[in-house]
This record gives C-alpha cells, sequence and structure tokens, in this order.
C-alpha cells in the first residue's frame, strides 16, 4: 500500500521525551524514520515499540547531515519531521491527512506553526514563541529534498531549488524544548554557539546563519556582539519574510534596552512591513513611541495591543512569525503612558 506520510527524527538519549512525540502521531502517520546518533539509554528500544525504522549514524556536528540520512530512508509522498520535544497538537490530528491529500502538485511544503514556551531564569516567567515552519514536505527523494545547516537546519532552500511553492496551514506543533533548566539551555546555547561559528566560517555570506548566531548571542548576553551579527544578516538582504521580522524585532529590542529610542522604534516599523499583524513589534513600538514622549501614539498601540491579547487569538500571523509577551506588560505600559500624561497635564 502507497504510503502518504513519513515522519523524520534524530535522536539522542530521548527516552524520557520521545514516547509523548510519537504517541501524538502514531495514527497519523505510515512509517516512523528515527535516526540515532549515539543513545546510550531506552531511546531505540521505545523507538522500536511504535514500529520505528531506527538508522544509527555517528554524531558530526551537524543536524542538516543527521537529517539528510533520515530522508534517505522515507518512503511516504510527504515527511513530517519532529524532534523529540515536540508534540503534533490535539486539534491537527483530524485535519493533517486530509490537507496532505488536497495538495496540488506545484506545492512542495506544509507551513505549521511551532508553538513554544521560553522560559526566563528571573522575574519574567515564560513568553510564548510563534513560528512558522514548513515542518511538512513532498519527498521529492535525496537528494533533490535535503536539508542544509550545520545547525537551525532549513529544508525551505531546497523546496524553492525544486520550484516548489509553500502553503501555510493550521497545524500545530508544541515545543517544550525552551522551557526547561538554566543548565540545560546553557548547554544547548553553548553548542549551537560553537556551530553557528562553525557555518559562519563556512558560508560567510549566509544571512540566516549569522541571523542565528546573533540570537545566540543575545542569549549569551553579549549584546553588541549580537547586534553586530544582526545588522549583517540584514544588511545581506537575504532572509525571508518571517526571518527579516524576527531579526528587526530583536534589533528593536536591542536598540529600546540601549536607550536608542528612534533607532528601536525604526526597526520596529520594519519588523512590522514583514509581519503586520504581530503583537512583539507592536508592543516594542509603543514603548519606543511612550519613551520618545509620542504618549497619544502610544496609548492607542498599546489599547490596539491589549485587545488583540483579550480576544485569546493565538493564530499566527501569515508571514510566520510573532512572540506573545505577558499581557502584565501592556498594562505596565498603558499605566506608564497615563503617569507621564498626567505630570505633562499639570
Amino acid at each position: 500500500m502507497k504510503k502518504l506520510l513519513s515522519l523524520s527524527m534524530i535522536v539522542k538519549d530521548e527516552e524520557k521525551r520521545l514516547p509523548f512525540c510519537l504517541q501524538s502521531v502514531e495514527n497519523i502517520v505510515d512509517e516512523i524514520i528515527i535516526v540515532d546518533t549515539g543513545s546510550t539509554d531506552r531511546t531505540v528500544e521505545i523507538a522500536k515499540s511504535f514500529g520505528a525504522t531506527v538508522v544509527t549514524f555517528p554524531w558530526i556536528n551537524d543536524f542538516a547531515a543527521a537529517r539528510n540520512v533520515g530522508l534517505q530512508h522515507c518512503t511516504g509522498d510527504w515527511i513530517l519531521y519532529l524532534d523529540a520535544d515536540e508534540t503534533l497538537a490535539d486539534n491537527s490530528t483530524e485535519a493533517l491527512r486530509s490537507l496532505l491529500a488536497a495538495q496540488e502538485d506545484s506545492v512542495g511544503g506544509i507551513v505549521c506553526t511551532i508553538v513554544s514556551k521560553h522560559r526566563h531564569h528571573n522575574s519574567l516567567g515564560t513568553e510564548t514563541h510563534k513560528g512558522g515552519y514548513p515542518r511538512i514536505f513532498k519527498n521529492l527523494g535525496y537528494p533533490n529534498i535535503q536539508f542544509s545547516g550545520r545547525v537551525h537546519e532549513q529544508i525551505t532552500p531546497s523546496i524553492f531549488r525544486a520550484g516548489k511553492t509553500l502553503v501555510h496551514s493550521s497545524i500545530e506543533i508544541i515545543h517544550s524544548g525552551y522551557d526547561q533548566s538554566n543548565e540545560v539551555m546553557q548547554q544547548k546555547i553553548t553548542r549551537n554557539y560553537t556551530l553557528l561559528l562553525e557555518h559562519v566560517r563556512e558560508e560567510p555570506n549566509n544571512a540566516y546563519a549569522w541571523f542565528q548566531l546573533g540570537q545566540t548571542l543575545a542569549q549569551m548576553n553579549l549584546w553588541k556582539e549580537a547586534e553586530d551579527a544582526l545588522r549583517f544578516s540584514l544588511s545581506l538582504g537575504t532572509l525571508s519574510t518571517s526571518v527579516a521580522a524576527s531579526a528587526n524585532a530583536a534589533m528593536s529590542q536591542i536598540c529600546g534596552n540601549s536607550k536608542r529610542f528612534e533607532e528601536a522604534l525604526l526597526f520596529a516599523n520594519a519588523s512590522l512591513s514583514h509581519a503586520p499583524n504581530q503583537v512583539y513589534a507592536k508592543q516594542l513600538k509603543a514603548y519606543s513611541l511612550l519613551h520618545l514622549q509620542r504618549l497619544n501614539e502610544s496609548e492607542a498601540l498599546f489599547e490596539e495591543i491589549l485587545s488583540v491579547l483579550q480576544q485569546k487569538n493565538s493564530s499566527v500571523p501569515m508571514t510566520g512569525f510573532d512572540i506573545e509577551l505577558p499581557i502584565q506588560a501592556v498594562f505596565d505600559g498603558l499605566t506608564a503612558v497615563k503617569q507621564r500624561k498626567s505630570i505633562l497635564s499639570k
């Protein structure tokens, strides 16, 4: 029987999280291909209990290389790729197979929304990031379809090279990888930093690699270096729409934190030009306007953000990027506007 959907994963020592991931898709996918990069726990045993084909591949500091091994074993018409710390959302399971069966031949990838809680190791708690990525793509056969990038690997360039298009969907994937202890996060950041340095040395004009390096440097509180990397990634002019929105928003936050509010406003507007409906850049813009004493504009924008959040609108913008900050940050902004207006009226 012809297979519609293959699941492709790379794993190492994921005995605790892998069962939840596989349970979320076991009735949806036709085959499971798992590339194990050196597990010493029960990961392989668990994978096989779900009927997975397990391929062993030594870790060579290259996520794309490991993922491409998995692609070579997938036989379904479409491929879904997940990590062990991800699950397919309950509201997405019923629609998935009928969605794939309805796609035209010109479509090469299905953009899904990755919903990811990021834990702050301070008083700010967590914030929810939402990003659109083609986590499901047409199986055009390796190497016609393949991942690129040592870390934060991408399939999109391969889809476009094949002359295929992307379509957006309502499919959601829940990611828990950034809602972890400070120790675990520091290990992940250090690993990513090392791999990204290798990546930009190998491809010095790869805008996406410089963007990810900038994000990682910011996580390391190396703000000047982060700003330099993000500026360079933007200057190359090759970032996708959603990544350009994210890079400009990151620059707005960095400028705002260093009290360069005119620049922060410029970058917030640039971010919104790519993703007009996002909450995050609107909030950065509202705070920039507040500090620039443009109080009426700031207040109106905070009120607009508050209205969106109170409607509990969970959809990601079609451009695929947003961050939902705690609603208290909006209330704090409105309070600050009113306080400044009160002082000026006296």
